[in-house]
């Protein structure tokens, strides 16, 4: 049965049907506004007629091979016309992560790919809101592949066609061409009911079976779908050891073939007859967040309830907010806002259920959450040999939801292109954020950032690439202040091996409307540097940051060249060899906190004595043996041993620090992370180059989450990074030339530095 489509008072009559053909009668009616322009060419349509709504009359309901399409009575769509230099359809071109770390870091998604409608062409879009029936229930088990099924009334899914037309063509012919040739999704004859240069963009949901790089069965190993001996020189450069299929299926850094169940983008085309595409990629994020809820105690009466709250949300941001955030809150917000506290308990206790909920409309919060981010994000490029024997078996097996056995498919005629890949991201982060009565809105969070990614280069070639790093970010009322620490990682993966690329470390300064923390940038960039361009660089950075609402950025990497000039002393049997090496490398820590932070004991010094070598060395020893020392008693900075025992050797040194003491051997502590975080970037200069599958990189990648856990004190990666600096340049001076001269955006700068 055709389709009835009617604007205003004319009906447009379309020919036979493709997809969209019916035993039931289907009503489409377009905006009567339109009318008048029916016998019009495209090239006339005014750009405020271009998209017109789509009214569905009737429940009409389509079947293509495994699934059924229907529209729901009163169904709402678009009819858009597109002519020579419109943006035609815009689709993801690279992946989405929205929380990152370094200097490209955006909490933006990067911007969609467009293809643009070429002159002297035109296009009409027909886009429809769909439920998808069958295939596999939503209640499938977990690992069941398939297209997930309409569950509700309010689960749709856009299915947008773009018929290629051209400019002279008439409005009332070409919506007639648009219709007839409107080619659903997801069944058999997709591809080859699509002509050459229309376009079918969708989404769905389903249970993905996506391989990508080395998928391993039960009984052959593919690269990118393909068998060893289907691909030119490899021979039998890959083997199969069955032993290492559980832990490649269930690597936590990478994965090859997966299950993937969720939303999902497909935008396919035709470059010819014979060769189709199909760009698939995420549609939407999953994040999983868990909330520690930091209760307040209450009662009954209400001024008891606000001497409660007072006292313990003194004590509670006190020890929780780090540096200046608590300091600032117990001197000039905790007194004003008592009074305010009692004005609002007295509203009743029921209102008061604690600071993670809003008190009267918001003006006061407190958010105390460990939240852990996981998302995937896919992006992957198929193109089909429409040609092929066995077209029609992988394009099936494609639409069932098993990418990876329509890979696989004898003569399939189905690969995957270059650029496509898989982007894994997990960030676990502690946060404290707090809006109390307009007096002050402060946040502070702690993050162990870890993202992994692959990308197919061509060639049987794939990208392993990989952060892993912290990232510590506070911010007061409108202004931030940002250090992040990481590894970025890089490998090829081809034949039997993983080829370790570079393993460079980044540490990134930022100040963002902050002048305190700007003009400590620029301190810090001129303690690090020499040169003609040095002064220059310092005042212009300084200048910025004196001007409010400014950004400060500085982006230091050190490459394995530069870490692999730094010296350690060796430990054996828990006995440093020679302290030298050691001793030069605290030396550097204990300037670098010198020339950067003011307070004491923080910048190794107490009471007008410096905590030098021999200060660390006598409370390692008393921490790990005994005090005073045994014969022959050695440091070993790869053990903190007890706390207790170091305090009773600070006490006797330190006769008047009191509680001081445990400050001093945080410091000292910190003194130990530095000099091994020496030995342990020395020590990635020697890790192999090459080795077994997935093995070499995840033992990289256990090696780099350890440095970054156990060998940086997230209290001095400024320190840190400012020695480590000085002794990676080996005493050359580094001459920095930055855009000092003739900047041209006045409200930031961007420095970045590589030591090599």
């Amino acid at each position: 049965m055709a389709l009835d489509i009617t604007t205003g008072s004319r009906s447009i009559t379309s020919r036979p049907l493709k997809d969209l053909a019916s035993s039931v009668k289907s009503d489409f009616r377009l905006g009567p506004e339109i009318e008048s322009h029916l016998d019009k060419p495209l090239s006339s349509m005014p750009a405020n007629l271009r998209s017109v709504g789509v009214d569905g009359r009737g429940s009409p309901s389509w079947t293509a091979g495994a699934f059924s399409f229907s529209l729901t009575a009163g169904a709402k769509g678009k009819l858009s016309v597109m002519l020579g230099g419109d943006a035609l359809v815009s689709y993801a071109d690279n992946f989405e992560t929205d929380v990152s770390i370094g200097s490209a870091a955006s909490s933006d998604p990067p911007a969609p790919a467009k293809v643009t409608v070429p002159n002297g062409v035109a296009y009409v879009c027909v886009e429809l809101e769909f439920q998808i029936g069958g295939g596999i229930s939503a209640t499938a088990p977990v690992g069941a592949v398939g297209i997930l099924a309409s569950v509700s009334t309010q689960n749709s899914f856009s299915v947008a066609f773009y018929r290629k037309c051209s400019p002279s063509d008439t409005l009332h012919d070409a919506i007639g061409a648009a219709f007839t040739n409107y080619v659903l999704p997801l069944h058999p004859l997709t591809f080859s009911r699509l002509d050459v240069g229309d376009y079918l963009h969708h989404d769905f949901n389903a249970s993905l079976q996506v391989g990508l790089g080395a998928s391993i069965g039960y009984g052959k190993v593919f690269y990118a779908g393909q068998s060893p001996s289907d691909i030119p020189q490899t021979g039998a450069a890959v083997t199969l050891d069955t032993s290492f299929i559980p832990s490649l299926q269930a690597s936590a850094s990478l994965s090859f073939s997966f299950v993937y169940t969720g939303c999902f983008e497909a935008l396919l085309w035709k470059d010819n007859v014979n060769t189709g595409h199909l760009h698939l990629y995420r549609s939407k994020e999953q994040d999983t967040s868990l909330g520690l809820h930091l209760g307040i105690g209450l009662t009954s009466d209400p001024a008891a309830s606000a001497s409660n709250m007072s006292d313990q949300i003194g004590t509670l941001l006190g020890n929780s907010l780090p540096g200046s955030l608590g300091s600032a809150f117990t001197k000039h917000v905790l007194p004003k806002a008592t009074g305010e506290i009692a004005t609002y308990a007295s509203e009743g206790s029921d209102k008061i259920a604690g600071w993670l909920g809003p008190i009267n409309d918001a003006q006061a919060t407190l958010d105390v959450a460990i939240q852990k981010t996981r998302q995937t994000f896919l992006l992957l490029d198929y193109t089909f040999d429409l040609a092929a024997p066995a077209f029609p078996d992988a394009w099936k097996t494609a639409v069932a939801g098993d990418f990876v056995k329509a890979l696989g498919t004898p003569n399939g005629g189905v690969s995957i292109a270059v650029g496509g890949g898989l982007e894994r991201f997990y960030c676990d982060k502690t946060s404290i954020s707090l809006n109390l009565f307009g007096q002050l809105k402060a946040a502070w969070s702690d993050a162990v950032i870890s993202n992994s990614s692959m990308v197919y280069a061509g060639n049987n070639t794939f990208h392993l690439i990989a952060n892993e790093g912290r990232q510590l970010l506070s911010s007061m009322n409108n202004s931030s202040r940002e250090i992040d620490i990481y590894f970025a990682a890089e490998a090829d993966f081809s034949g039997a091996e993983v080829k370790l690329g570079a393993v460079n470390l980044h540490c990134i300064l930022q100040a963002a409307n902050n002048q305190k923390y700007g003009g400590y940038i620029a301190n810090f960039l001129g303690l690090m540097t020499t040169g003609p361009g040095h002064d220059v660089l310092v005042q212009s950075v300084r200048a910025i940051a004196a001007r409010p609402k400014t950004t400060q950025l500085l982006h230091l990497t050190f490459d394995q060249a530069a870490y692999g000039r730094l010296q350690s002393s060796t430990i054996t049997n828990g006995k440093p060899e020679d302290q030298a090496s050691d001793q030069q490398n605290y030396a550097a820590f204990a300037k670098a906190c010198s020339d950067l932070i003011i307070e004491s004991p923080a910048n190794f010094s107490y009471g007008g004595r410096s905590l030098s070598y021999s200060t660390w060395s006598n409370w390692n020893i008393a921490s790990n043996d005994q005090w005073p020392p045994s014969t022959r008693s050695l440091p070993n900075r790869t053990q903190s041993g007890s706390s207790s025992s170091g305090l009773v050797y600070l006490g006797q040194e330190f006769p008047q620090s009191g509680n001081v003491a445990q400050l001093i051997g945080y410091a000292l502590h910190a003194g130990s992370d530095f000099m091994n975080l020496c030995a342990a970037l020395k020590s990635l200069v020697g890790f192999a180059t090459a080795g077994p599958q997935l093995a070499l990189w995840d033992d990289l990648m256990a090696r780099l989450k350890s440095i970054i856990y156990n060998d940086v004190s997230q209290d001095f990666i400024a320190p840190a990074t400012l020695a480590l600096t000085r002794l990676c340049a080996s005493g050359r001076p580094n001459e920095v030339v930055g855009p000092a001269p003739g900047l041209t955006d006045k409200n930031s700068i961007a420095i970045t530095i590589t030591y090599s």
